[in-house]
């Protein structure tokens, strides 16, 4: 007997709500529904535009008040990382590779350093001078001498 169009999609609706809401829990339930763009800075005027924020992770120059920030690459986490490639650079991670190596090739550019705990994170924010990454806003959050410049992603 097959079911009608409608049972299916209605299934297929509820299967989907059922899934997105198990893969949001865990995220909210760890604090990590918050994926902030943090730096060292004491600046309260670094506001960056998303294009800005994009260019610093492809490898351009970003200037900012007389400062060439330095990006630093938080990989501390999986769904971390996808969503710095989904929502800072807008690709892949085989295009986001393929695009530093060719920078490097081209033009002798620098990867942007890689971090991959919080410990790690928090060192190269505090060390290196004018650094830009991101984060966890609770894995952030009260420590001195790191502050937050905006939302990047809200579970």
């Amino acid at each position: 007997m097959e079911r009608s169009a409608s049972v299916k999609l209605t299934r297929r609706r509820l299967v989907t709500g059922m899934l997105a809401t198990a893969l949001a829990w865990p995220c909210r339930a760890q604090g990590r529904d918050h994926a902030v763009l943090v730096t060292a800075e004491s600046d309260p005027d670094l506001s960056l535009a998303t294009l800005e924020v994009r260019k610093l992770f492809l490898g351009f120059t970003v200037v900012h008040d007389g400062r060439v920030l330095q990006p630093v690459r938080n990989r501390s986490d999986d769904l971390l990382d996808q969503i710095f490639l989904q929502h800072v650079v807008s690709m892949s991670a085989e295009a986001y590779e393929r695009r530093l190596l060719a920078r490097f090739l081209r033009q002798g550019r620098a990867r942007p350093r890689e971090v991959r705990s919080r410990e790690e994170l928090l060192r190269a924010l505090t060390s290196v001078r004018h650094s830009v990454s991101y984060a966890w806003q609770a894995d952030v959050e009260g420590v001195p001498d790191v502050h937050v410049i905006r939302t990047l992603w809200r579970a």
